[in-house]
């Protein structure tokens, strides 16, 4: 069943502008991953540093692969560090309504 992931975090002052940076050269692997059909980084438009990824996977087993494949690579670490709190993880299943 196709999942939606919501990854949300609250970035430390000032990093806002680097982490975009990291996700726009991140994404292209993301994308290209099996299972994922879309990823998006977006803003809080009243606190610039909170900030969600929302993601389309085909399954749940999809995402976990992928979140595997970035925790051993360093990003989830990374991203953990830029963090004042956060990140955290939920995993929807989509429905057809």
């Amino acid at each position: 069943m196709t999942v939606s992931v919501l990854l949300e975090g609250t970035l430390k002052e000032g990093l806002a502008d680097q982490f975009e940076e990291i996700c726009t050269g991140a994404f292209k692997v993301t994308r290209a991953f099996d299972g994922c059909q879309n990823i998006n980084l977006t803003f809080n438009v009243e606190n610039k540093h909170n900030y969600v990824l929302t993601e389309v996977w085909d399954s749940k087993e999809h995402y976990e692969k992928y979140l595997a494949f970035r925790t051993e690579d360093g990003t989830i670490a990374a991203v953990t560090e830029m963090c004042s709190e956060g990140p955290t993880i939920r995993i929807f299943d989509i429905t057809s309504a």
